[in-house]
């Protein structure tokens, strides 16, 4: 900017030098001045043809006013010729420089502009990777928390059953201490497996993984479905789903002589209900039992057990084939929380 205004000085300078040669008067001076101002006003001009024009028009005032007043001599001219080729060539050299200079300084800012994008798009590569651990290393924990949860408490809540069972027929007193002893040492297993399992286990579940996974098993049953895997169900309340189809499933494939199962989830505004049925045939006597709640399956019983410590209920219906129903609400009432 400062070179473009030495220039457009020079050349006023040099035109007015020649505007006032033949005497200075009213008219020289005020040529003068104009010829000054817009050559320096034309500096404010952003537009190139319209810099080209304010620039033109000193000199060509200034040839007019040569002509008009007979300064017309070579040596006049021949300045006059010097100061317009000096003023063109050096402005059209300003222009050419301050041009390379935009380039470079856009080059500068699109290298600076992709560099940041560069490491904005390492940084979310970064993030996505460690999301990706993070999110495999979930799924790794909470594989082990399932197995944990479906296999050693389940096998553990068999024993606690079965140790309360044998201890309410043992007659013998001489084994009471070491029963009791036994009894504690499976419940504080069960509370450290629970303690272990709710540490491993992450927050979110995804319950149709877990549904796909367990409904997998039936490999030799035709399955009909109609889930309402809604993921904004309680946790307490997947897990308690996931246990129930669980257990379910085992049943039929330990005791079923069907070959299709029916499996049915509903949510409702405060609670939800499972279903679980198979078209295998139920004796005589296990329709009975199953009426009187007289029956011995451990696994039926654990279905009973989840719904009812969450203020939920479960029934086994015989009639037409085998089904597990369940309710569970979304909160337990508060006379239940007491009990």
């Amino acid at each position: 900017m400062l070179f473009d205004v030495i220039i457009r000085f020079l050349a006023a300078l040099g035109l007015t030098v020649l505007i006032n040669a033949s005497g200075i008067t009213t008219l020289s001076v005020v040529m003068s001045i104009c010829v000054f101002l817009i050559l320096e006003i034309s500096l404010l001009v952003d537009k190139k043809r319209i810099y080209g024009v304010l620039t033109a028009i000193p000199f060509v005032a200034t040839l007019i006013y040569m002509i008009r007043e007979d300064t017309t001599a070579f040596g006049y001219l021949a300045i006059f010729a010097i100061l317009a080729s000096f003023t063109l060539v050096s402005t059209i050299l300003y222009e050419q420089v301050m041009t390379y200079k935009r380039l470079l300084h856009r080059t500068r800012d699109d290298s600076k502009e992709l560099e940041e994008i560069l490491e904005e798009k390492n940084r979310r590569l970064l993030s996505e990777q460690d999301q990706q651990v993070h999110l495999a290393t979930l799924a790794e924990r909470n594989r082990i928390a399932r197995e944990i949860h479906d296999n050693v408490g389940h096998l553990l809540s068999r024993a606690i059953l079965l140790l309360g069972a044998i201890s309410t027929v043992n007659k013998d007193e001489n084994l009471e201490p070491q029963l009791k002893m036994l009894a504690s040492t499976l419940d504080e297993s069960m509370a450290k497996m629970r303690a272990s399992v709710h540490d491993l286990h992450d927050d979110s579940i995804d319950l149709k993984k877990n549904f796909d996974d367990i409904i997998g098993e039936l490999k030799s049953f035709t399955v009909n479905t109609d889930l309402d895997l809604d993921e904004s169900i309680p946790t307490n309340i997947k897990l308690s789903l996931i246990g129930i189809l669980k257990e379910a499933v085992t049943n039929i494939l330990k005791h079923s002589n069907g070959d299709e199962v029916s499996i049915i989830l509903q949510r409702n505004y405060s609670f939800c209900t499972i279903s679980i049925t198979d078209n295998g045939t139920v004796s005589q006597e296990m329709k009975e039992k199953i009426a009187l709640d007289d029956y011995e399956g451990i696994g039926l019983t654990n279905i009973r057990n989840r719904a009812n410590a969450l203020g939920g209920d479960a029934y086994i219906y015989t009639n037409d084939g085998f089904t597990v129903f369940a309710r569970l609400p979304f909160v337990v009432k508060a006379a239940e929380e007491v009990l």
